[in-house]
């Protein structure tokens, strides 16, 4: 069978799974979790089909479970913490229902992309490789720890309607945005293709036309004042540049 057409099934099964978990709670995690989950589906099908194991393909696998874990963490038990109840009254039902297909397709197409150019990537791990590794791992500290301190902040009695600008919240108004982007943009790295940046350019995108301006209308709504403050001395996404 074709990759591509192995790819396929995987990615709108994973839609279909995603539109009858939406169906059954009514809620916009279910959607998210569908579409994050297929990048080990689509990066599994690509590894199998250029077998044998490699430490290269094997890296692959691990810096996509060690990313899968952290999301579906914050998607299955942390959602509260989350802009998700926010965008589950926002969302009609119609929309939650188309949801899941374009996160299925976007994800296993889109940001899976450099995945099928890492693993056909012929002799041992080099510079380019141990880069992607040095990229992730930042992305991977900033995106978990910016999430695990909101986390930790909004669980306290004491925070509720406080402002969370302290820690690497105080680097700049969307760290865990951030670390996210570098994550992808390590995928890309050990893809060692200019095709694969269409991953990191795709994730870019959609923080800057989608999440942020959503994300900065409801924190301008909730905070007032004290989120003008944060804004006038607080870098919106780059830390210390933009």
């Amino acid at each position: 069978m074709s990759i591509w057409l192995l790819n396929a099934i995987l990615i709108e099964g994973m839609g279909i799974v995603g539109v009858l978990a939406v169906w059954r709670t009514r809620r916009t995690d279910a959607a998210f979790a569908a579409g994050f989950n297929t990048m080990l589906l689509v990066t599994g099908a690509y590894v199998w089909s250029a077998l044998p194991l490699d430490p290269r393909k094997v890296a692959v696998l691990a810096m996509v479970v060690v990313y899968l874990l952290h999301m579906n963490w914050l998607l299955l038990f942390r959602r509260r913490y989350t802009a998700l109840p926010k965008l589950d009254t926002q969302l009609p039902l119609s929309q939650k229902y188309v949801l899941p297909f374009v996160l299925t397709n976007v994800v296993g197409w889109g940001y899976c992309l450099p995945f099928y150019f890492a693993v056909r990537r012929v002799g041992p791990l080099n510079g380019l490789d141990y880069l992607a590794f040095g990229v992730y791992v930042v992305g991977a500290v900033i995106h978990f720890g910016s999430d695990y301190q909101k986390v930790r902040f909004k669980a306290r009695p004491d925070t509720k309607g406080k402002l969370l600008d302290t820690g690497f919240w105080a680097l700049c108004r969307h760290p865990n945005y951030f670390g996210d982007f570098l994550t992808y943009v390590a995928f890309a790295l050990i893809g060692g293709s200019v095709w694969g940046w269409i991953s990191p350019l795709l994730n870019l995108l959609q923080y800057l036309f989608d999440a942020i301006p959503k994300n900065e209308k409801w924190a301008a709504a909730r905070y007032g004042e004290a989120w003008e403050r944060y804004v006038r001395r607080t870098r919106k996404f780059i830390p210390f540049v933009f």
